[in-house]
């Protein structure tokens, strides 16, 4: 089950009131969000999927006896 799938479910189990609620918030924040690109989604999901190459503990180390810190 997706996330999108979970969170549905949860608010069906609220009261209507709470639904009600909550969807109004949704759909507030889906309006004032910023239309992005297809390209810019890819963009996105290509951080999402993993990790960027971070500096190993090695390099750190390294950099900071460099700069004497």
């Amino acid at each position: 089950m997706t996330k999108l799938e979970v969170a549905i479910e949860r608010l069906r189990a609220l009261p209507s009131a709470a639904q009600e609620a909550l969807a109004e918030e949704i759909l507030d924040l889906l309006d004032e969000a910023p239309a992005l690109t297809q390209a810019q989604w890819a963009e996105i999901e290509r951080r999402i999927a993993g990790p960027d190459d971070f500096a190993s503990d090695e390099e750190v180390e390294a950099f900071f006896k460099r700069h004497g810190a």
